[in-house]
Parts: structure tokens; sequence; C-alpha cells
């Protein structure tokens, strides 16, 4: 009698099909994920609208966030529940990166490359935050934000077509906060949350918030991109800015103590959607 023809499955098959299996576990971690980056961008918003009234705490950065919360009553307790929920979040891009559990393109195209690619770069960038938790527990205080990128910008000004690079990496980032921009005026976000688990009140306040604070990290994407060009233009590294430099250099422009204030409530409001969609995010189709 005649074998039925069995397909081999590939490794990334047995994976995915493992995956499958362990799917609501693999969803709570996502979710976790989802609630500790809001709390991350909650305290941040918090720390630059201080610098917003002239007050100078710790940097208003993912970094000055985690040393924040350190301080806190129980905070060593507070960072390692933190850190688990950071590190779930790097997880599920990763998850993203190899398998698109949420469907968002079912054929091979640039989008579907760029986006898996950008995955991979917040899983990087998540780990790397939960890495600096671990740190901050154990009383390593790193180098601000604006240190670090300024010694990378140097390193990379040394090689060959570095400027080039830069540059490049400017230009991204640029077109990163304009997507977040359009993203958030066309209202495109509210297509991953569940509407059929929403009442009316929550639905509309979603749409509020998240245009509110997806608006105000790509205005900050677009700071931080304007200071990498121009790094790249005068090929000096302490152009570089990040996060709490990006808002530093707000905060002396005209009116800017208030844009200062507007953004670092629209940073609050991302957090807040965050919570949003660590309860209502559409994890798959």
């Amino acid at each position: 009698m005649k074998q039925p023809f069995v397909k081999e499955l590939t490794l990334k098959d047995k994976i995915s099909n493992k995956l499958n299996t362990c799917r609501p576990w693999v969803h709570r971690f996502a979710r976790i994920g989802y609630l500790s980056k809001g709390i991350v961008y909650v305290v941040i918003g918090i720390l630059a609208l201080l610098m917003s009234t002239g007050k100078h705490p710790s940097e208003a950065s993912s970094q000055g966030a985690l040393y924040t919360i350190a301080k806190q009553p129980f905070g060593p307790v507070l960072l390692i529940i933190l850190a688990i929920g950071l590190s779930a979040y790097a997880f599920w891009q990763l998850v993203k990166t190899i398998f698109d559990p949420e469907c968002t393109d079912q054929h091979f195209n640039w989008k579907r490359l760029f986006n898996r690619l950008g995955y991979l770069i917040v899983a990087g960038i998540y780990t790397a935050m939960c890495i600096s938790a671990l740190r901050i527990l154990f009383r390593a205080r790193a180098e601000s934000s604006d240190k670090k990128y300024q010694v990378l910008t140097a390193k990379m000004l040394a090689q060959p077509f570095g400027q080039i690079l830069i540059a490049l990496a400017g230009l991204v980032i640029g077109i990163i906060g304009v997507s977040f921009l359009i993203r958030a005026i066309s209202f495109k976000f509210k297509k991953d949350l569940k509407k059929n688990e929403m009442n009316k009140k929550e639905w509309k306040w979603s749409g509020y918030i998240g245009t509110f604070g997806i608006g105000a990290r790509g205005i900050v994407f677009m700071i931080i991109a304007f200071f990498l060009i121009r790094t790249a233009w005068q090929a000096d590294p302490n152009e570089t800015k990040g996060l709490d430099g990006a808002l530093a250099e707000l905060v002396t422009k005209p009116f800017g103590p208030i844009l200062l204030a507007i953004v670092s409530l629209g940073f609050m409001a991302y957090g807040v959607f965050m919570f949003a969609s660590a309860r209502y995010r559409r994890l798959n189709n």
C-alpha cells in the first residue's frame, strides 16, 4: 500500500507549532510587556513635566525613569518586576519579527521586511532597557543617554562613510517620526484594538489619548533625527541628542517650557494608551 505523502516540517514550522501551543502564555507575556512599557512612558512624562517647570530631576529618558522607580519605596522589587515586564515586551517583539502573529501582511514585500526589521530593533532596545534596570538594581550607574549616543556617533564618524551612515540613521528615524504622526492623525492605531470588548467611552477616549501620545512620540523622534543629521553634516558627535537631550533642547526654544509640557503630557498619554493596549490589544487576527 502506498504511503501518503507527509510534508517534512522545517525548523521554523516546528517552532511555530510549539508557539501556537503556548499561545496563551505568549499573549500574557505580551500584555505584561505593554503594561511595563506604559509605566516607563508615564514616568518619563512626569520627569519631562518637572523639567518644563525649571526643575532638573533625573534625566527625562528611560534611564532616568528606571532610576526614579528605583528610588521609590520597595524600589528594588518594583525594578525587578519592571525588568521582567520589559524582557517580556522584548520577547514579544522577537516573536513578531519571526512569526508575524498579528498577521500584518500575508505576502512578502518591502513593507513587511521593514516592519520586521523594526520589531527586531525594538526588541534590542527593550533588551538593553532590561539590562539597564538590572545594572541599576546592582548599583552600577550607567552613562546618560546623550553621552552613550555621542560616544557611538564618535566611533561611527571615525569609520569610512561614517557621516553617510549617521545621516541615513537620522533619515530613518525622521521617517519613523513622520509615520507616527500620520498614524496618530489617521487613527490607524485603533485597528490594533479589540473594539468589540470596549464600551463606547473607552473606544472614544482610546482615540484621543492614542493620537496625543503617538503624535508626541513622532515629534520627539523628528527632533532626534534632526540632531543626527546635523551630527553627520558638521561631523561633530556632540550634536547627537538622545531623548533627554531632545527634550532639553525643546525647552530652550520660544515657548519652550509650554511645548515641553505638552510633549510630556503626550508621553504620559502614550503610557496610558499602553495600559489600554495591555488589556485590549489585538495580538492575532
